[in-house]
């Protein structure tokens, strides 16, 4: 399971617009669970955890990396809304894209 993440003050993802596609994980069963794609390549997934454990109603989030260096990024964890588990996967993801390391500042 995902630890929770101390985020720097430079991290922060309110305010961010949504930038990439997202559609429901399954066409079939509508719900919490999203999938985000940059064109036809699938970025991450974030979905709302049912697992019990004092952890239900958080949003875990997940980057697909696809074998890239993660640059001391975490491919995973956890958001208290929807809105802020979307952001931090996208901006994850870009930062990975990009070559930003995690450790310095902007």
């Amino acid at each position: 399971m995902p630890e929770q993440i101390t985020w720097k003050s430079w991290e922060y993802v309110s305010g961010r617009e949504i930038k990439y596609k997202w559609r429901h994980a399954w066409k079939e069963k509508p719900g919490d669970d999203y999938v985000a794609f940059d064109g036809d390549a699938q970025i991450g997934r974030i979905f709302r955890s049912q697992a019990g454990g004092g952890i239900d109603n958080r949003w875990f989030w997940i980057v697909a990396t696809d074998g890239s260096h993660r640059l001391d990024w975490p491919s995973a964890g956890y958001e208290d809304s929807a809105y802020v588990a979307s952001r931090r996967l996208e901006m994850i993801y870009e930062s990975i894209k990009s070559g930003k390391r995690r450790t310095a500042h902007p």
